[in-house]
C-alpha cells in the first residue's frame, strides 16, 4: 500500500510542524517514508533550506534524522534507519510529520511523501553481534571528566556509534553521553559496544526552533515540540520533575540563518526553571565570542540571585583538528555511574577545564566547609583554590577569583599554584575562580560557592 502527500512551503511555514497522518491497517511489518523537495537551495548563497522527517506512531514517537540528507526512513520490528527506532508497527493512526527547521527567501519548497507499508520484512543485511570493548571503568568516590554534548549519524553527526565511541576512549574520558537531535535511537548500540568500560550518560538532545538543550539522564524519548499552548519551562518542568537534567546548550551561538534555532530564544526559560546552563560548547577560538558570552550570560543569571551550574560539551559531530581547545566536565561524584555523575552535575560539584585542574574550598569562621556548588552562611570567610598541571605555552596565565561577576584579586601561574583570601560576605553572594591566559581566553572555570541561609528552588 502506498500513500502520496504533496504540498508546498512557502516562508509562512518558518519554525512549524507539517502533520501527513494516515491509518495503517493490522498485520503490518514494514514502513517506508520517502521525502523529496526542490529546490534544495533558494537559488542564492550556498544555505540550503533545512526540512527534517519524524514519524509517530500510536504509542509515540519513532524517531527522526535532524538536518541529514537521508530523510526517507525505513521502520520495521527489528531494524530502523538511523535515527528512527525499530519495534512493531501498530495498526491504527501514524504521522509523517516535517519539521521545518529553515526555509529561505525568495520562492517556496515543494515537497512530496511517498508512505508505503508491507507485510515483508526489511531488505536489509544482518547485522553483527556487537562485542562490547574491554575493560573496566573506575569507580567508587573521586573526580571523573567527560562529555555531555556529542552526535553521531543517527542525526547530523559523520560518526558511527562504534566511531563516537572509540573517540571518547581515546579522549580519556570516564563518562560520555550521547546527545543525537531529537532522538535516542543510537543508545542501545552505545550502551552495548561500552559494556564496563566507560559510563554512558542516556541522553537528547532537544533542538527546537528557538534554542537548544540537553536532556541527560533519559533513554526514552522527551518532547521537543512547543506547540497547541505547550511552554518551554512546561518542557523543562517536566523533564527535571522526572530526576533527569536539563541543560540549556550553547545559549550564545549564532543563529538563523547560518545555525537555526541554536541560540537561545526563550523568555520563559531565561533561566526560569532551568539550573545548567552550558559555557563551553565545541572549541574555544579567539575569533568567536559565543562561549565567552555564554560565560557573562552564566554571571548575569547568577547575579539575579539563580543559583546556576556551568557545564560544557563539545558538541562533537566529527573528528576536530587536533589544535582545537575543547574542554571537559570534571565531576567530583560518590561513583562513576550514570545516577551518581549526574547527582554531583545536579549539585554544582564540577568545573569546566581544557586540561588544568582546580580544587576550591571555603571555610566559614564556625568552621563549615563547603566547595564548588555549596551553600554557606554568610560571614567571615577564607575561600581556597588550588590549581596544577598549567603548561604556559609561551604566555602568563593569572588565576581570577570573581565575587559577583567582578575580579577582586588575581594571581599569577605557572605550572602550579595555590592561593587564599579571606572575605566577609553577605547572602547573595557567589564567588568562582577563572583560569585565563595572557590573551584573555578562559582554560577553566569553578562552579560557584553560594553564600546565603536558605536553599532556593527558583532563585
Amino acid at each position: 500500500m502506498t500513500i502520496v502527500f504533496e504540498g508546498r512551503l512557502t516562508l509562512d511555514a518558518m519554525a512549524t510542524h507539517q502533520p501527513h497522518s494516515f491509518m495503517v491497517p493490522a498485520g503490518v511489518r514494514t514502513l517506508k517514508a520517502r521525502f523529496t523537495h526542490e529546490p534544495k537551495h533558494p537559488g542564492v548563497g550556498d544555505i540550503p533550506h533545512q526540512l527534517s522527517i519524524s514519524v509517530y506512531g500510536p504509542n509515540g514517537a519513532r524517531g527522526t534524522r535532524h538536518n541529514n540528507a537521508d530523510q526517507s526512513p525505513i521502520i520495521s520490528q527489528d531494524w530502523a534507519s538511523p535515527g528512527y527506532l525499530p519495534g512493531p508497527i501498530e495498526a491504527g493512526d501514524w504521522t509523517v510529520e516535517i519539521d521545518v527547521h529553515r526555509v529561505l527567501a525568495p520562492g517556496s519548497v515543494a515537497y512530496r511523501i511517498d508512505v508505503e507499508w508491507s507485510d515483508e520484512a526489511p531488505c536489509s543485511e544482518a547485522e553483527p553481534a556487537i562485542a562490547a570493548v574491554k575493560g573496566n571503568r573506575r569507580r567508587g568516590p573521586g573526580w571523573y571528566q567527560g562529555d555531555l554534548h556529542g552526535h553521531t549519524l543517527h542525526s547530523d553527526g559523520g560518526l558511527s556509534v562504534a566511531d563516537y565511541l572509540e573517540l571518547a576512549l581515546e579522549r580519556g574520558h570516564d563518562f560520555v553521553a550521547l546527545t543525537d537531535h531529537n532522538t535516542v535511537s543510537g543508545l542501545a548500540e552505545l550502551a552495548a559496544r561500552a559494556g564496563e568500560r566507560i559510563t554512558i550518560l542516556g541522553g537528547e538532545e532537544l533542538t527546537t526552533f528557538h534554542g537548544h538543550a540537553l536532556v541527560l539522564g533519559t533513554r526514552e524519548w522527551s518532547e521537543w515540540r512547543v506547540k497547541d499552548g505547550s511552554t518551554m519551562s512546561g518542557l523543562a518542568d517536566k523533564i527535571t520533575a522526572d530526576e533527569k537534567l536539563f541543560v540549556i546548550a550553547h545559549p550564545k551561538a549564532e543563529g538563523h540563518p547560518f545555525c537555526t534555532g541554536c541560540r537561545w530564544a526563550y523568555a520563559d526559560v531565561f533561566p526560569g526553571p532551568v539550573r545548567h546552563v552550558e559555557i563551553w560548547n565545541g572549541p574555544w577560538h579567539t575569533n568567536d565570542l559565543r562561549n565567552e558570552l555564554a560565560v557573562r550570560l552564566f554571571y548575569r543569571w547568577l547575579n539575579a540571585g539563580y543559583r546556576m551550574r556551568a557545564t560544557t560539551g563539545t558538541d562533537t559531530h566529527r573528528r576536530r583538528p587536533a589544535t582545537d581547545r575543547l574542554a571537559v566536565l570534571m565531576v567530583r561524584a560518590q561513583d562513576n555511574t550514570e545516577a551518581e555523575i549526574l547527582q554531583a552535575i545536579r549539585s554544582g560539584h564540577c568545573y569546566v577545564t581544557s586540561g588544568p585542574r582546580m580544587e576550591v574550598s571555603a571555610v566559614s569562621e564556625s568552621g563549615e566547609t563547603c566547595s564548588m556548588g555549596d551553600l554557606m552562611a554568610a560571614g567571615a570567610a577564607t575561600l581556597a583554590c588550588s590549581v596544577s598541571r598549567v603548561t604556559n605555552g609561551g604566555g602568563a596565565f593569572r588565576l581570577r577569583l570573581i565575587h559577583n561577576a567582578l575580579e577582586v584579586e588575581s594571581w599569577p601561574v605557572a605550572g602550579s599554584a595555590k592561593v587564599e583570601v579571606a572575605f566577609t560576605t553577605k547572602d547573595g553572594d557567589w564567588f568562582v575562580f577563572e583560569l585565563r591566559d595572557a590573551a584573555g581566553e578562559l582554560h577553566a572555570l569553578t562552579n560557584p560557592v553560594f553564600i546565603g541561609t536558605e536553599p532556593q528552588t527558583w532563585r
